[in-house]
């Protein structure tokens, strides 16, 4: 059950998409940047006992490959995560959710420049109908803003967060498959906590933290387990199994998941220039994949 990519995606994006959710109604609580540091240290110690022999094991693959997984843990534990709990104080659950959606195709612009993948004019077609699906929304349909540069700072945040994390996810096939799951996942953690800590201690000077009460235990523990320890545990090994370009498909199901849950928890609106940008975005991964697939293969 738990070999199929596939599968694997599906509950990874969900979870991600909750993530979202449940992001924006923690604001209420603490600060995007207290709810990143705490949901890693609370998932760092669920999964201690469980992986710590694993790590140990590979400790010797961990060393010499140091910077590698450096890189890794800050794109993906320290960086993605905090950016996008920092972008939700500035913008929607849904806008999150839209931007993330162009992750498939920011991997392969990432594969095509590093020399992996070659581009035919289908998948710079796909590329360049993301760049206006993602303006369209960032700009909530108004181009007007986009020319005077007036743009949310949370969608622009959520870009950089999806940008890193496409970067992490092409990185992640330098690891060879054999590496025990739990015990990378387990080190990624730990060297992420340590790359928040600085952030989380200067956010928190001078106030008071947040409190522990049935809401943010509620709120800590999902975003602990769920996005984090089974999200990224899937994530990984469907890169492993099914290569970073085919998990970079499923992501656009962020945006669908986040939408909904939005909706219904939330009460955001789905706005016209959503679905509008939304739309565009899902037919550029339709030409730069699927469609380009099977021009190629006309060849």
């Amino acid at each position: 059950m738990f070999e199929r990519p596939a599968l694997l995606l599906v509950l990874t994006t969900l979870f991600w998409g909750g993530n979202a959710v449940v992001g924006k109604f923690a604001l209420n609580y603490m600060s995007g940047i207290e709810l990143s540091f705490w949901r890693w240290v609370l998932a760092f110690l669920i999964l201690l006992p469980i992986a710590w022999r694993a790590c140990l094991r590979d400790l010797a693959y961990y060393r010499r490959h140091l910077w590698l997984l450096l890189l890794l843990a800050l794109l993906s534990v320290s960086l993605y995560n905090s950016l996008q709990y920092v972008a939700l104080q500035f913008t929607t659950a849904i806008n999150v959710g839209v931007v993330s959606a162009t992750m498939p195709l920011e991997v392969f612009l990432l594969t095509w420049l590093f020399g992996q993948e070659r581009a035919n004019w289908l998948q710079k077609l796909g590329m360049l109908l993301a760049l206006v699906g993602v303006c369209w929304v960032v700009s909530r349909g108004d181009l007007q803003i986009l020319a005077s540069l007036q743009l949310n700072p949370g969608d622009l945040l959520m870009l950089t967060a999806v940008f890193g994390f496409a970067v992490y996810s092409v990185l992640m096939k330098k690891l060879p498959p054999e590496l025990d799951k739990l015990g990378l996942l387990l080190l990624l953690i730990l060297i992420g906590i340590f790359g928040i800590l600085p952030f989380y201690l200067w956010d928190i000077s001078g106030r008071e933290t947040f409190s522990l009460n049935s809401d943010t235990a509620l709120i800590l523990g999902y975003v602990a387990i769920f996005p984090s320890l089974l999200s990224y545990y899937f994530w990984n090994k469907a890169v492993l199994l099914g290569g970073a370009n085919q998990a970079g498909l499923f992501t656009n199901l962020i945006s669908v998941f986040a939408s909904l849950l939005a909706v219904i928890f939330l009460g955001e609106k789905f706005q016209s220039y959503h679905v509008i940008g939304m739309t565009t975005i899902f037919l550029a991964i339709l030409f730069a994949t699927y469609v380009s697939r099977w021009y190629s293969q006309r060849q």
